[in-house]
C-alpha cells in the first residue's frame, strides 16, 4: 500500500510538472507579431521615430528609418494600436492577430496644428513644465523683443518673471546690472544667481572690474546678445539647488541660443540707432556772503558770528555742464537653415554707443555659431560657440572724489573759482583713462544618446573663457598738486586677468511603463564645474616728466 501511495505521488507530481511546462512553451509560442509601416498621408514619406503602442499593455517601439515597426509578444485576438508623433494626429486601428501569425498593419498620418506640452531644459534634460517640482519661469525672446525695444540681456529679464529683481548699477554706457531672485540669501556672500547658457555655467560676475571709479561698474551678463537668445528660463528659489548644486541657491537663470530650422537659408538684418541724454534737475550750491564780500554761512549767521547780506547761487552742473548727448548703433546679420539632419545658425553683431560723458564710450563686436546634427535616429549633437571682444572707456563718477558729480555738488556759489566745482572740472577729470579690454569665448557641446526605447543619456562639456585687461592712467600735471599730489605727478595701473570656467555634466534617465497608466522615471546626474582664474598681474608705477604716446 504505501508502495501504491509512493507511486501515485511521483505521478501526481510528474503531471504537475508536465502541466506548468507544456503550457508555458505553447504559450510563448502562440505570440502573435505586429509590423507595419508609419508614413505621413499627404507626402508618402517614412516617418521616423513614431511611437507605436498596443493599448492596454506596456508594449511599444518607435518607427525606424525607413518608417517600419514590429511589435513582438502581441496576445492573440482582436488588439487596439495606437501611433503617435509630434506635428501629426494620432490614429488607433484594430488588428486580429493570430497564434504565432503576423499582422500587417500601416499607418498614414496627417499633419495637427495643436500645442504641445511645454518643455523646460534643465541640467537633467528636457521635462514637461507639469513634471517639474520647482518653480521654473519661461522667458519667450522673441515675443519680447516684438513688444519692446531690447537692447542688453538686462532689457529681457527686468520685469519679466514674478521675484526676479533687476537693479541697474548706474546710468553710464557699459555700466553693469545687479540680480536679485526672491530677493538677497547672505550679507557677506554673493547673492547673484547662476548663469548657464546651452547647457554650460559661464562667468557672471556683477562687478567685473579691478580699478574702481565709483559704483557704475560693468558685468558680464551683457557680453551675451541678446538677439541670439532664443529663450530664457529662470529657476526660482533654494530648489535649483537640486539640479544646479549649492551655487544655485540664488537660482540660476539658463540661456537658450537660437537653432536653425530646416529649409532654404533665411537671411535676417536689423539695425538701430538711438540718442543719449542726461535729463535731471541738479540742485544749485548756495553761499551767503557778509556786505563785504566774506563768507558767512547759514550756521554762523544763526549764532551771531557774522551778518548775512545775501545769498549767491550757482549751478556749475547747468552753466559748465559735462554732458553732451551720446548716441548708439548697432547692426547684425544673422543666417540659418539646413536639412532635416543638419542645422545651423550663424550671426554677427556690431554695437557702439557713446555716453553722455565724452569720455564714456563702448565698442563691442560679438559672432555666434550653432550647428545641430542627427547623426543617427538615436544620436544628435549641438555645437554652440561664440566670440566676443569689447572695448569700454569709464568716466569717473558716482561715489568718488574724482568724479564730476560729486566736484558738483560740493562745490561753490562763486562762478570764477574752479568754475564753482569743488574738486575737479570737468576737463581735469576727463583727463583721467579708465579702460576695460574684453576678448571672451564660450564653447560647448550637447549630446543625447537612447540606445533603448527607455533609456536616455545627455552629456554636455563646454568652457567659458574671458580675458579682461583693466588699466588706468592719471597723466602728469593734468591733476591739481593740492588735491592730489601722486595723481598729480601720475600713476599708472594695469591688471590683467584670465578666467577659465570648465563645465562637464552626465545624466542619465531611464523610464518605465509599469502600467498603462502609471509610469516611472528615475535620474542619476553627475556635475561638474572647474574655474580657474589665472593669476592677474598688476603694475603700478609713478610717471614723472611730460607723456609722450600714452
Amino acid at each position: 500500500m504505501r508502495v501504491t501511495l509512493g507511486r501515485t505521488m511521483l505521478g501526481v507530481a510528474l503531471a504537475l510538472g508536465a502541466l506548468l511546462c507544456v503550457p508555458t512553451s505553447r504559450a510563448s509560442g502562440q505570440q502573435g507579431v505586429v509590423t507595419g509601416r508609419v508614413t505621413d498621408k499627404q507626402t508618402g514619406q517614412p516617418l521616423i521615430g513614431a511611437l507605436v503602442t498596443v493599448e492596454g499593455t506596456t508594449l511599444r517601439t518607435l518607427s525606424g528609418q525607413d518608417g517600419r515597426y514590429r511589435l513582438g509578444n502581441v496576445t492573440p485576438g482582436t488588439v487596439s494600436v495606437r501611433v503617435a508623433f509630434i506635428g501629426y494626429t494620432s490614429l488607433n486601428r484594430p488588428a486580429t492577430v493570430m497564434a504565432g501569425g503576423t499582422a500587417d498593419l500601416d499607418f498614414a498620418l496627417t499633419l495637427a496644428l495643436f500645442g504641445l506640452d511645454q518643455l523646460v531644459v534643465t541640467a537633467t534634460g528636457n521635462e514637461q513644465v507639469r513634471q517639474q517640482t520647482s518653480a521654473i519661469q519661461t522667458i519667450d525672446a522673441a515675443k519680447v523683443a516684438r513688444q519692446s525695444p531690447i537692447t542688453n540681456l538686462s532689457d529681457e529679464l527686468n520685469a519679466r518673471v514674478p521675484g526676479v529683481v533687476v537693479q541697474s548699477a548706474g546710468g553710464t554706457t557699459g555700466s553693469g546690472t545687479r540680480i536679485r531672485i526672491r530677493g538677497s540669501n547672505s550679507v557677506s556672500l554673493s547673492n547673484e544667481p547662476v548663469l548657464v547658457v546651452d547647457g554650460i555655467r559661464v562667468e557672471n560676475g556683477p562687478a567685473s572690474a579691478s580699478v574702481g571709479v565709483g559704483g557704475q561698474t560693468p558685468s558680464r551678463l551683457n557680453d551675451i546678445n541678446a538677439q541670439d537668445v532664443e529663450a530664457v528660463q529662470v529657476a526660482e528659489g533654494p530648489a535649483a539647488s537640486g539640479l544646479y548644486g549649492t551655487g544655485g541657491a540664488n537660482g540660476v537663470i539658463q540661456l537658450r541660443t537660437k537653432q536653425g530650422r530646416a529649409g532654404p537659408t533665411r537671411w535676417e538684418f536689423y539695425t538701430e540707432g538711438g540718442a543719449l541724454n542726461n535729463i535731471t534737475a541738479y540742485p544749485a550750491n548756495y553761499a551767503g556772503v557778509t556786505s563785504t564780500g566774506a563768507f558767512c554761512p547759514t550756521f554762523n549767521a544763526a549764532t551771531g558770528s557774522c551778518v548775512q547780506a545775501q545769498v549767491n547761487s550757482f549751478n556749475p552742473l547747468e552753466v559748465n555742464s559735462p554732458f553732451r548727448t551720446g548716441h548708439r548703433t548697432e547692426v547684425g546679420l544673422a543666417a540659418s537653415g539646413g536639412t532635416e539632419r543638419t542645422t545651423f545658425y550663424t550671426s554677427g553683431h556690431f554695437e557702439k554707443e557713446n555716453g553722455v560723458y565724452s569720455v564714456n564710450h563702448l565698442r563691442r563686436v560679438s559672432v555666434r555659431a550653432n550647428l545641430h546634427d542627427q547623426a543617427r535616429p538615436n544620436l544628435d549633437f549641438l555645437i554652440s560657440t561664440s566670440y566676443t571682444s569689447s572695448s569700454l572707456r569709464l568716466p569717473e563718477n558716482d561715489n568718488n572724489v574724482f568724479g564730476v558729480l560729486s566736484s558738483g555738488f560740493l562745490g561753490s556759489a562763486d562762478s570764477t573759482a574752479n568754475k564753482g566745482y569743488g574738486f575737479l572740472t570737468p576737463a581735469q577729470s576727463f583727463s583721467i583713462q579708465t579702460f576695460q579690454g574684453i576678448e571672451r569665448f564660450t564653447g560647448s557641446l550637447n549630446t543625447k544618446y537612447r540606445p533603448w526605447d527607455f533609456l536616455e543619456f545627455r552629456a554636455v562639456v563646454g568652457n567659458d573663457f574671458t580675458s579682461r585687461y583693466d588699466q588706468r592712467t592719471f597723466l602728469p600735471g593734468l591733476i591739481p598738486f593740492s588735491f592730489n599730489p601722486q595723481a598729480s605727478l601720475g600713476q599708472r595701473s594695469a591688471n590683467p586677468f584670465q578666467i577659465y570656467s570648465w563645465t562637464a555634466n552626465l545624466s542619465g534617465t531611464a523610464s518605465f511603463l509599469l502600467t498603462p497608466s502609471i509610469t516611472s522615471r528615475s535620474n542619476h546626474q553627475r556635475f561638474t564645474r572647474l574655474r580657474l582664474p589665472a593669476p592677474s598681474r598688476s603694475s603700478c608705477r609713478m610717471i614723472q616728466g611730460r607723456a609722450v604716446g600714452m
